[in-house]
């Protein structure tokens, strides 16, 4: 029997497309790591999640109807085991402690796109991902 190497899933809740598909790619170019799903709301990302099965799913902060921390909330009640990683416009420390607080494994900022695989690789591997400006901020 083969050993594979362990690829792990990641679901992409953004309601703008040209994002959705530069995190998609950024996902892509990661050895590790594999797409199963898309949702530009809320609503869709809780229908399509359970058929995915991700270990994690990257959310804006900022969706249409409910927020992606709203989100982030209900997933956990739902799927205790699922980790979360917040990509958001807002830098204030008020959205990344919110996020922090309703079971968020991070919070990045959407205009250092080209760390989040690092942040995904973070959570993924057991830690908080912050920057460090939001972690003195959040935790002095």
């Amino acid at each position: 029997m083969l050993n594979r190497p362990v690829k792990y899933r990641v679901f992409i809740v953004e309601d703008h497309l040209a994002m959705r598909q530069a995190y998609a790619a950024l996902i892509d170019r990661e050895p590790n790591l594999e797409l199963c799903g898309l949702a530009a709301t809320a609503a869709e990302a809780l229908q399509k999640i359970p058929e995915c099965k991700p270990d994690l799913a990257l959310i804006d902060v900022s969706l249409d109807g409910v927020s992606g921390i709203e989100l982030i909330e209900q997933l956990q009640r739902l799927y205790p085991e699922l980790l979360t990683l917040i990509i958001s416009g807002h830098e204030e420390s008020f959205y990344a402690q919110k996020a922090i607080q309703a079971g968020a494994r991070g919070y990045i900022m959407k205009q250092r796109i080209q760390l989040i695989s690092q942040a995904i690789q973070d959570v993924l591997n057991g830690k908080i991902y912050l920057s460090k400006k939001m972690k003195k901020s959040i935790f002095g």
